[in-house]
């Protein structure tokens, strides 16, 4: 069963934003995330210029647009649709909206919390104000 062209872009951007989700942010990997972090700072020795090796994998695990777009090339690249230049330019941009949409989403909420902390710690300052 052949799919169509919509089909393919959607669950390849899915795939995608997931395995990048899953390098960058996820608790499972966060060791080694920290692991990459530690390896990449510690390269940086007398003020030197990371060496090439360390820099590629602090990208890829701590950058979801330079993970996203390796991952993006890699299954482009082993399920073709449109060719791979194009294919890797479609699922990229997807996938860089996808995160777009993930981050404006998570800052929101998080600022959203923040916004409820300040109110309830200032509703607790007038009342122990109301007190005294």
């Amino acid at each position: 069963m052949e799919t169509t062209g919509l089909e393919w872009v959607f669950v390849t951007v899915c795939i995608v934003f997931s395995i990048t989700l899953i390098l960058t942010k996820s608790k499972i990997l966060a060791g080694k995330r920290e692991f990459v972090e530690q390896r990449f700072q510690a390269s940086k020795v007398a003020n030197q210029t990371p060496g090439f090796v360390h820099s590629v994998w602090h990208a890829i695990f701590t950058c979801p647009m330079c993970s996203g777009f390796w991952i993006a090339l890699i299954l482009c690249w082993i399920y073709p649709k449109y060719g791979l230049f194009r294919d890797v330019m479609i699922i990229f941009g997807l996938n860089w909206i996808f995160h777009c949409v993930e981050s404006f989403l998570f800052f929101n909420s998080e600022n959203a919390e923040n916004k409820v902390n300040l109110t309830e710690i200032s509703q607790k300052e007038e009342k122990s104000e109301d007190f005294s």
